[in-house]
């Protein structure tokens, strides 16, 4: 152990050892991934330490368009980030200055609704997003949310058609997301709301077409650039093109200032490899094929017989936290709510044909079988390979 004169651990053998333990576990949280090394460079370019502020504004008598000098680069870095994600997403626009998928969520929200306007979400018990429960977003917003009626993991779309229009929007997406929407019923059933689908958890898998094929039919899609999606920490929101001036309006200073120009860099990379990539495609079949062997092993997970449509399921064990503590000792990294995500094994170059190997590390972690679990997440690891 390395200490400064201060007695603190030093920050750079932290950092090192970080990266020491990173590089021997099999890492299946949902929430976490892999980018490409192009796209980790970009966030230590020069971008890093620049500001880029259109304010369009008025000082001392002089229209500002920019609060900052030496941006022309900087503009055209964004315009450039978000004509590529209208691509890659086939939407009409993009913002990608969002700093986090949580963010995203309180521009789209903060922007599109107002005090006293209700909306429905997928509720916690189903799987939602704890955010958008009464004590959180709606609490700063002056919103009123109700739980979409569900059937297990899925929309009880029977239930839903008998609700009532009443709603200025319905709030799609999950935190442990299995399945894709019927988003033409839910059009049907409340034409007058706004569609709104967080897809943090399905990013990467929308971009590549995967999953939810017709997911642009929504308002507006926004979410994590880091868990599904193979970026840096981030958000980004696109949508319908009558809605960005909306969506878009006075989020500075209203949401963020400085949106992290090495950040859009990066994601910019990490949006140019999924154009070349078949990333979304891979990660469905190597989630079935983990399912398929799981289930061949006796392994316990939610949701039977379907388990799972999209990149992520859940274990099912009483006690999960313990599981995770088992698996954390076996070099497995599973959430403590049992979630399982095969996005980073995926980035890291695992194929179908590697989900037995994984199958049987999971199972001799899960039975506590920490010496020959570590064994075979060794032999994984020496599959992988850094995108």
């Amino acid at each position: 152990m390395v200490l400064s004169t201060e007695g603190i651990l030093n920050i750079s053998e932290i950092i090192k050892k970080q990266e020491m333990f990173r590089n021997r576990v099999l890492p299946l949280q949902p929430s976490e991934n892999t980018i490409p090394r192009k796209a980790l460079r970009a966030i230590s370019s020069d971008f890093e330490q620049r500001y880029s502020l259109i304010i369009n504004s008025d000082y001392r008598n002089q229209r500002i368009r920019n609060a900052y000098a030496g941006t022309r680069y900087s503009e055209e870095l964004v315009e450039a980030v978000e004509k590529l994600a209208m691509s890659v997403f086939r939407t009409g626009f993009a913002d990608v200055r969002p700093i986090s998928g949580h963010i995203a969520a309180i521009q789209v929200i903060g922007n599109l609704m107002k005090r006293g306007d209700r909306f429905l979400y997928i509720p916690v018990e189903s799987g939602g997003y704890d955010g958008y429960t009464p004590q959180y977003l709606p609490s700063i917003f002056g919103i009123r949310g109700e739980k979409m009626p569900m059937k297990g993991w899925k929309i009880d779309y029977e239930k839903m058609h008998r609700l009532k229009d009443r709603f200025k929007a319905v709030i799609l997406g999950a935190s442990i997301f299995l399945h894709p929407y019927r988003i033409a019923e839910v059009r049907e059933a409340f034409p007058s709301a706004l569609v709104l689908y967080d897809a943090s958890h399905a990013l990467g898998l929308l971009a590549n077409g995967e999953f939810q094929p017709d997911f642009n039919k929504a308002d507006v899609i926004y979410g994590s650039t880091h868990k599904n999606f193979p970026g840096p920490q981030g958000g980004i929101i696109v949508g319908r093109r009558e809605l960005e001036e909306k969506v878009k309006n006075d989020a500075i200073w209203k949401y963020y200032d400085n949106f992290h120009l090495s950040r859009v860099s990066s994601l910019g990379i990490s949006l140019e490899y999924l154009q070349g990539h078949d990333y979304g495609r891979r990660c469905i079949r190597n989630s079935r094929a983990l399912v398929k062997n799981l289930r061949e092993r006796n392994v316990k997970m939610a949701n039977e017989p379907e388990v799972t449509e999209s990149a992520m399921f859940l274990l099912d064990y009483e006690d999960i936290p313990l599981i995770s503590r088992r698996l954390e000792k076996s070099n497995i990294l599973v959430d403590n709510i049992g979630r399982i995500g095969v996005n980073e094994v995926t980035m890291l170059g695992l194929g179908e044909e590697h989900m037995e190997l994984v199958a049987d590390a999971l199972h001799l972690g899960i039975n506590s079988k920490y010496t020959e679990a570590r064994r075979k997440v060794e032999k994984i690891r020496s599959l992988m390979k850094k995108p």
